[in-house]
């Protein structure tokens, strides 16, 4: 099997023979902004704008070989970290009708429309512009040829690795075409962009077309000098795509024995982060057991329960601190409620604060509902108040109700 981090980090290396060096010396510099960034976002206030600019500057880091930006990035980061007084960036853009105005990347602004898209349709509140900064995708024709655009990636030859603006969009599609209170919201309340059938039908199409028949994964593809096209399996596009799609996909046997097989990889090709598990993964993998748990074999099924309870324990014992915190980890989240999210998510997607016996084990977990319980009171006195931290705490409300 292709290691994929090591084709990407020697293909970087080929388009900048100095990348390794560069991307460190990067590293080095932005982590000390992350911190403080943090830090502030510790005392319950999101800080909008400086999010932005810092998801913006690690997808740079990550995905692209464009040192100017970077700098200029950073610079724009460090500036904001200044002001205390962002929420403007949360608001919608009058001039376009897109979220997100700290971001220069298109795909990144996509991204946060869809969080302020499922943020008002909780309300039934309509958008207060039309949604015209989605015209690079707003037919069908145009949106698989965006979509096609990025598929592939040729990073010996333009220092561009497409996977991320690949993910964020199609996982922002398969929210407004799969998901129903979103597609109903689309439908009733939003101007200036069309989700007709036809359009939902092209891009189902285009979603099984995708599916690599040999995984059962989906994920970017990376072109050789060679010219060869290889097939990354990346877990988190393809729990994206299997969740929205609420687990009706196909290649059920070949999706379980990827999963399985990849375990000890690194992400987004693996479940590991830094040599370790790592929670957001961790949930990906149990939703795409749990989707797909009636459709294999129970050698498939004794396999993945193996593996559940394996990162279980790491969940409780090694992610999250005695009075019911979740470690942030910054080379991964980007956001201290990111790690509430992530944590609590695959705590409920097992069934641990349940008292019924969940899908993948022959017994309820006693000490599950304190823990929720726990978790709540923590992430109160912590204050945390961005959109994923309440959206944990939603889940943790429906697990147990409201502690107090």
């Amino acid at each position: 099997m292709t290691d994929f981090n090591s084709l990407i980090e020697q293909q970087f290396s080929a388009f900048d023979p100095d990348y390794s060096d560069r991307k460190g010396a990067y590293a080095d510099k932005l982590a000390p902004l992350e911190e403080k960034l943090i830090a502030v976002q510790q005392t319950g206030n999101s800080m909008a704008a400086s999010d932005q600019y810092m998801i913006e500057c690690k997808w740079l880091l990550l995905y692209t070989a464009d040192w100017d930006a970077l700098e200029k990035k950073m610079a724009q980061f460090e500036t904001s970290l200044k002001n205390k007084d962002q929420d403007w960036a949360e608001e919608q853009v009058a001039s376009d009708g897109s979220w997100g105005p700290c971001y220069d990347q298109w795909f990144l602004k996509v991204d946060a429309m869809i969080d302020a898209v499922n943020a008002l349709a909780d309300e039934g509140i309509a958008p207060d512009y039309p949604l015209t900064f989605l015209a690079p995708i707003a037919e069908p024709a145009d949106l698989v040829a965006w979509l096609n655009s990025q598929k592939t990636s040729r990073i010996f030859a333009d220092g561009l690795d497409r996977r991320d603006a690949l993910g964020a969009v199609s996982a922002a599609l398969s929210e407004m075409c799969f998901k129903s209170e979103i597609r109903d919201y689309f439908r009733k309340y939003v101007k200036g962009f069309d989700l007709s059938d036809d359009y939902i039908a092209a891009y189902k199409s285009w979603l099984d077309d995708w599916q690599d028949a040999q995984s059962g994964y989906w994920g970017g593809w990376f072109e050789t000098d060679a010219g060869d096209i290889l097939k990354s399996p990346d877990l988190s596009l393809t729990f994206h795509n299997i969740s929205y799609q609420h687990g009706k996909v196909g290649l059920w046997p070949a999706i379980f024995k990827t999963t399985l097989a990849i375990r000890d990889d690194t992400y987004p090709f693996g479940w590991k982060h830094n040599g370790d598990f790592n929670n957001h993964n961790n949930y990906d993998v149990a939703k795409i057991f749990d989707l797909g748990w009636d459709e294999v074999d129970s050698g498939s099924q004794k396999s993945a329960s193996a593996d559940i309870s394996t990162i279980l324990d790491w969940c409780l014992t090694k992610s999250m601190t005695p009075d019911g915190g979740f470690i942030d980890d910054p080379t991964f989240y980007n956001s201290v409620g990111a790690a509430y999210y992530y944590g609590v998510s695959f705590l409920d997607q097992i069934g641990y604060f349940g008292t019924d016996i969940p899908f993948w084990t022959d017994h309820a977990f006693a000490d599950g509902p304190a823990l929720c319980c726990k978790i709540q009171k923590k992430m109160k006195a912590e204050k945390l108040d961005d959109d994923e931290a309440e959206a944990a705490m939603e889940k943790l409300v429906d697990a147990c109700g409201n502690c107090g």
